[in-house]
């Protein structure tokens, strides 16, 4: 990590002479193209647990909650395209993983609370706020849909073994139907019991019969064909996938 800052926290750009650019501030230092330092400090997809250890596992579920609080505010949205007013944004790459970040620093319910919230605040239902941000690609649109059935790739299933990760489902029963060219014509069912805008946290989950100790589950699972049941509840499970 030879542009981040341990002391900090934060990525920071450098000198030609390799010390640090300053003065820094999170939100305005140059260097930075659409989005600032807060933003792209958290993207490290390809290695998301060294990420949290370099940071520290506090400071990084601290600093990220108290900046998903702020942006609620704004519906996650940095308001006239102004990057650097807001630590996320989710309406443009760098920032579209954040809320499943924590996941991998033992905090899987924050990652269901503020999923939902994302779906909840962010997205319209006309063509003026549908997706205010960049939908490259329907890239927003693949996010929402992934995100509604309780579903996320934080490296886009790049990995030699990739994994889908869990999420908040807000549908109580999805039917995935399985390519015939490549997976067989299978079908693979989620089925989130008691699913509400309430209930968005999962109190257990069990894939093809046997329960999930871990908020994620192999890609060759779901290709596979199955079932994954999953049980929802009005309040955060701490005690839940203690595994991984």
């Amino acid at each position: 990590m030879n542009i981040f800052d341990p002391q900090s926290g934060f990525m920071r750009p450098k000198n030609a002479d390799s010390t640090w650019y300053e003065p820094f501030d999170p939100y305005h230092t140059p260097g930075f193209v659409e989005g600032n330092s807060w933003q792209f400090s958290w993207f490290v997809p390809q290695d998301v647990g060294s990420l949290v250890e370099a940071v520290g596992k506090e400071r990084f579920v601290a600093r990220l909650d108290s900046a998903m609080a702020k942006s609620e505010k704004v519906n996650f949205n940095a308001l006239g395209d102004n990057f650097t007013k807001y630590p996320i944004n989710h309406g443009n790459q760098p920032n579209m993983q954040s809320c499943y970040l924590f996941n991998y620093a033992g905090e899987p319910s924050l990652t269901q609370k503020w999923a939902r919230a994302i779906q909840e605040k962010y997205y319209g239902t006309g063509p003026r706020d549908a997706y205010p941000g960049d939908e490259d690609q329907g890239q927003m649109s693949a996010w929402y849909v992934m995100s509604a059935i309780g579903l996320f790739q934080m490296d886009g299933g790049a990995a030699t073994e990739p994994y889908y990760e869990l999420g908040s489902p807000r549908f109580e029963k999805v039917t995935i139907h399985l390519s015939d060219k490549y997976y067989g014509g299978n079908t693979f069912v989620i089925e989130a019991k008691n699913a509400s805008r309430e209930n968005k946290y999962i109190q257990s989950a069990i894939l093809n019969g046997k329960e999930l100790i871990s908020w994620r589950f192999p890609q060759k699972e779901l290709v596979k064909g199955g079932k994954l049941i999953i049980e929802m509840g009005n309040s955060p499970d701490k005690d839940l996938f203690i595994g991984d």
